[in-house]
């Protein structure tokens, strides 16, 4: 196969064209794809996905489901049960130790981040960059931002 003078290929793979098979049962002599790995569509083309490099978590510990590695707007943070961990200058940095509760929840509104385990509800200061137990803020089992607004999923429930 070569490229043309036109930019196009000289052979066109059919299965190419039509992409992934729709369903999983008539795929045989279909001219689809049956399996896609490491591919993605995006803005309507197939591309490869970027190479993840993988963080060293072992620091944080825990066992299933820990840690917990949540990829905000402006920084990394993990979790175990109970500490906070930031991803800063290629190394995880203890942030805060709170009570045990359930899996994590956050909230990412850039530099001032909400957590919740259901036990504790936790926030990260937008200015000072420290992270301190909320008095004001409810635990919650589930946290959204909906427009801007905190909704919480079983507010005060307290760990089930």
């Amino acid at each position: 196969m070569e490229v043309l003078r036109s930019g196009k290929f000289s052979h066109v793979i059919t299965q190419l064209n039509l992409g992934l098979s729709k369903t999983d049962t008539d795929i045989r002599n279909s001219n689809f794809l049956t399996s896609s790995s490491g591919i993605v569509i995006k803005n309507g083309v197939m591309q490869t996905v970027s190479d993840i490099n993988q963080l060293d978590t072992s620091i944080i510990g825990g066992s299933f489901p820990y840690p917990q590695i949540f990829t905000l707007t402006n920084l990394i943070i993990g979790c175990n049960q109970t500490e906070i961990y930031e991803y800063e200058s290629s190394n995880w940095t203890l942030k805060y130790t709170a009570d045990a509760g359930s899996t994590w929840e956050v909230l990412d509104f850039h530099d001032y981040i909400i957590l919740s385990n259901g036990r504790q509800t936790v926030v990260r200061d937008a200015e000072s960059k420290l992270y301190s137990m909320s008095t004001t803020i409810p635990t919650g089992m589930a946290l959204c931002n909906f427009n801007g607004q905190l909704l919480i999923g079983s507010p005060d429930a307290g760990y089930i």
